[in-house]
């Protein structure tokens, strides 16, 4: 068995290695993510940060992705969402999915907790269906994402709604809670001092420093208010759709110096070639920089390449003594190989969690690990 560490060099500098740690004076690695996290935590032996802590197991043929099974002994439900840790604990959140519906309209947002990121306790339904208006019965409720206000310490949830076609309407919307595992309370469209929406579906939320952004698909980033209640800018960067002609799942995350942005084609439920883009910081200049995994079928016909059967949704840095792994979470949707029906029984999705690669500043999923552990305390993976 031989051991992955994520070295403490500086991140830009040849390591021999394929993983990366985080920024050696800690504290830059994970600016960006849920707000409130300490997984910027940098490696070296300062004595600053532990090295106990659990060791998780994650498993999972790639026909299959993860079946993750919670306390209840239920499966896991929430997809399309984002993980924000707060102290030694990690809080998943995503897409309920009903079990005897085929619709996908929206039911509820759920949140789940682990310590290591393969044992998950239920919390709730931290935003069930609403009795009526954006997230009411027969709609669209999508691509939920947490973030500490970092300027009030308030929980924000952002999502997307939509009607049920999907075009009638759609806008970006906001729930509040005082916790992060607490009722969350619908709060309406998120829009700018004008009363303009963010007009996008798939969607996702992050903080760097002291702001909090709402990033969108086809390259556009929300600027938010200090309270984190509305916007007040929208920049598009086209570089980061590539050849897509507007890339879906936008996963935004930062390691060492360099911004990466992670998106997908738009193919339904059907699993394609994620790509991604790097830069400086946020506001660019974007460079694309092409797939994510091997690519045998570059017009995402059905291999199992494809992003290994997964859509992106997060990147969560887990950071301890000897380093960062920067874990890849993607959904593998139900029926993600089928041309005729995919996506139609959603509460049997299951999940990708797979170690990024890093060169320098490329990322990669070269290979798929079926069976890999995650070594939270260290920082570490290893097969």
């Amino acid at each position: 068995m031989k051991q992955k560490i994520a070295p403490a060099a500086n991140p830009g500098a040849a390591s021999g290695s394929s993983t990366r740690g985080g920024s050696a004076g800690g504290g830059r690695a994970a600016a960006v993510g849920g707000a409130g996290s300490d997984a910027g935590r940098g490696a070296g032996g300062s004595g600053s940060v532990p090295c106990s802590g659990p060791i998780a197991t994650l498993s999972g043929a790639l026909a299959t992705g993860i079946v993750f099974m919670d306390d209840r002994g239920k499966r896991v439900n929430a997809h399309g969402g984002g993980i924000i840790k707060q102290g030694d604990t990690y809080y998943l959140h995503g897409e309920y999915f009903s079990e005897t519906t085929t619709d996908n309209n929206f039911n509820g947002f759920a949140m789940y907790s682990s310590k290591d990121l393969a044992t998950w306790k239920w919390e709730k339904l931290i935003l069930p269906q609403q009795p009526s208006g954006l997230l009411g019965p027969k709609r669209k409720g999508e691509r939920p994402h947490i973030v500490k206000c970092p300027s009030t310490g308030e929980y924000v949830l952002y999502a997307h709604a939509a009607s049920e076609d999907y075009q009638t309407d759609k806008e970006g919307v906001y729930a509040t809670s005082p916790s992060v595992n607490g009722d969350y309370s619908f709060a309406g469209a998120l829009t700018n001092a004008s009363g303009q929406t963010a007009a996008h579906s798939d969607m996702s939320a992050i903080t760097d420093a002291d702001k909090a952004y709402v990033i969108t698909e086809s390259g556009h980033i929300y600027t938010l208010a200090a309270d984190c209640h509305s916007w007040v800018s929208d920049k598009a960067y086209s570089a980061v759709n590539g050849d897509s002609g507007g890339s879906e799942s936008p996963t935004v995350f930062k390691a060492g110096d360099t911004y990466y942005w992670i998106g997908s084609y738009k193919t339904g439920w059907r699993a394609n070639n994620n790509f991604y883009s790097t830069a400086p910081a946020l506001s660019g200049p974007w460079t694309y920089r092409g797939f994510l995994a091997p690519v045998s079928d570059p017009k995402n016909n059905i291999s199992n390449e494809r992003t290994w059967l997964s859509q992106s949704t997060w990147v969560t840095p887990v950071s301890g003594c000897q380093g960062t792994v920067y874990v890849y979470w993607g959904d593998h949707w139900d029926g993600t190989q089928d041309t005729s029906a995919p996506g139609k029984h959603n509460a049997l999705a299951s999940y990708v969690f797979q170690p990024l690669m890093f060169s320098d500043t490329a990322i990669s999923l070269p290979t798929y690990h079926s069976n890999w552990k995650l070594d939270v305390g260290a920082g570490t993976w290893s097969e």
